[in-house]
């Protein structure tokens, strides 16, 4: 068969307007190969199987069956998930609607419950909670293999959804065989024990070329068909094999900042810590936390403090407003992270606390903008817990305020600083002098 005249320049129909529910064009979708891989041999064990019931109100499925909701499943969770391949704070009924978003023709609610249950139970994906917010991952994903095969925007088509599932999975096969070769001809034979037969469950080669003839007549862009030649025919030996062109039109090239994923903002469910850290963000003015990074760095927060009391949160948010003032907003998550180093040890929030309530936290030597010093109250702290029980620590910080103050001032800055320690006849400079050296000399 050959196909009209048409343009088969590769990216041309990179970008569709849909008749969905998205703002503006559709754009391609990365599949993982790993993960594509393991979801189409599922079918070499189609005909062992049997129909299961996965939801009360669904109809039965074969598990090793590759369905047009496992097609949409799959094309959502690659479309929505991060390139971690993990989905934070989206409940399943929200990715059921983010996936009808995108599709041209909506699909039925329960299918879709039953075919991401379906999907656990092979080992695809996972979901677990944290008693905060659901965490999807995709368990068939190898991020380091660098491989992924980008599908057109035609998949969320109602022509592509409404072919048979056979020629579905056949054309994405095709695809992901190609790869993003221009104008290549595909060759495969077929019969007994071969992918193609494998993935349509078509024995005989009329069957293979109906599917094919089904794919050349579907013209997503109107005049545009998706093959440019096909034949399903004999060779010299009597064995039969499928020939085919990509449409190269249809097939995309990766190029670098092209975007493939929309992964939504994290949603946290109403609890009492979520309130409590709303509260304190708003109090202490760095509420825009609750937005940054998508999210995340407000669910981690979150996950950081749901077993602290209100005195350890008003200082984890102090102490985070202390970071941002000196990082600045950008990399929010990436402080957040530091924090909870910082608070893994409960001990550690009553020794600061200790010294802001002295009064001598403002002499730690913090500079400012400068990265190393995000871990200085932690260097401070783990110098000090093991020379100063917490008992004596508030005794020692007042003995040593009035020194500090006559010596430095207010707080230590950069400035050349001297203190003679008690009972030694040393000098120190702004680059020499530490906190806890002069607490350690007082304890007694």
């Amino acid at each position: 068969m050959r196909a009209k005249t048409f343009d088969k320049r590769p990216n041309s129909f990179k970008y569709l307007k849909l008749n969905n529910l998205m703002d503006g064009a559709t754009f391609p979708v990365s599949v993982d190969y790993t993960f594509l891989t393991e979801l189409l041999s599922i079918e070499k064990s189609y005909q062992v199987d049997s129909p299961i019931l996965f939801r009360k109100q669904s109809h039965p499925v074969r598990t090793s069956h590759i369905t047009g909701m496992s097609l949409r499943l799959m094309m959502t969770i690659f479309r929505r998930f991060n390139t971690e391949g993990s989905l934070l704070g989206v409940p399943i009924h929200k990715l059921y609607q983010l996936m009808n978003e995108e599709y041209e023709k909506p699909a039925s609610k329960e299918q879709f419950y039953a075919e991401v249950q379906k999907f656990i139970n092979l080992g695809l994906i996972s979901v677990s909670n944290d008693g905060i917010v659901n965490e999807w991952k995709i368990e068939a994903f190898r991020r380091k293999t660098g491989r992924f095969i980008l599908f057109n925007p035609i998949v969320f088509t109602k022509k592509f959804t409404d072919l048979e599932i056979a020629a579905q999975k056949l054309y994405l096969y095709l695809v992901s065989r190609n790869g993003s070769k221009i104008h290549k001809e595909f060759k495969e034979y077929i019969g007994s024990g071969s992918w193609i037969n494998t993935l349509t469950h078509k024995a005989r080669p009329a069957q293979i070329k109906t599917l094919m003839n089904s794919l050349a007549n579907l013209e997503p862009v109107p005049g545009h068909p998706l093959l440019e030649t096909f034949s399903v025919e004999k060779d010299s030996w009597g064995r039969w094999f499928v020939s085919c062109k990509l449409n190269s039109a249809y097939l995309v090239n990766h190029r670098e900042g092209n975007q493939y994923r929309m992964v939504p903002e994290v949603k946290i469910s109403y609890s009492k810590t979520v309130n409590r850290v709303k509260s304190l963000l708003h109090y202490y003015k760095i509420a825009e936390i609750e937005v940054a990074d998508n999210g995340r760095a407000l669910l981690l927060l979150t996950q950081i403090l749901r077993s602290f009391g209100m005195k350890s949160m008003r200082y984890a948010i102090l102490r985070l407003k202390d970071l941002i003032n000196r990082n600045g907003w950008m990399n929010i998550t990436e402080l957040v992270q530091s924090l909870k180093v910082e608070l893994q040890d409960r001990s550690f929030i009553a020794y600061m606390n200790v010294l802001k309530e002295t009064n001598i936290y403002q002499y730690l030597g913090i500079k400012e903008n400068d990265p190393f010093d995000n871990a200085r109250p932690l260097q401070f702290f783990r110098a000090i817990k093991d020379k100063i029980p917490f008992v004596k620590l508030r005794k020692t910080c007042h003995k040593a305020l009035p020194l500090l103050q006559k010596q430095f001032g207010i707080s230590l800055d950069s400035t050349f600083l001297s203190i003679q320690s008690p009972g030694e006849n040393t000098r120190y400079n702004y680059d020499t002098f530490y906190l806890e050296d002069l607490l350690i000399s007082l304890k007694n």
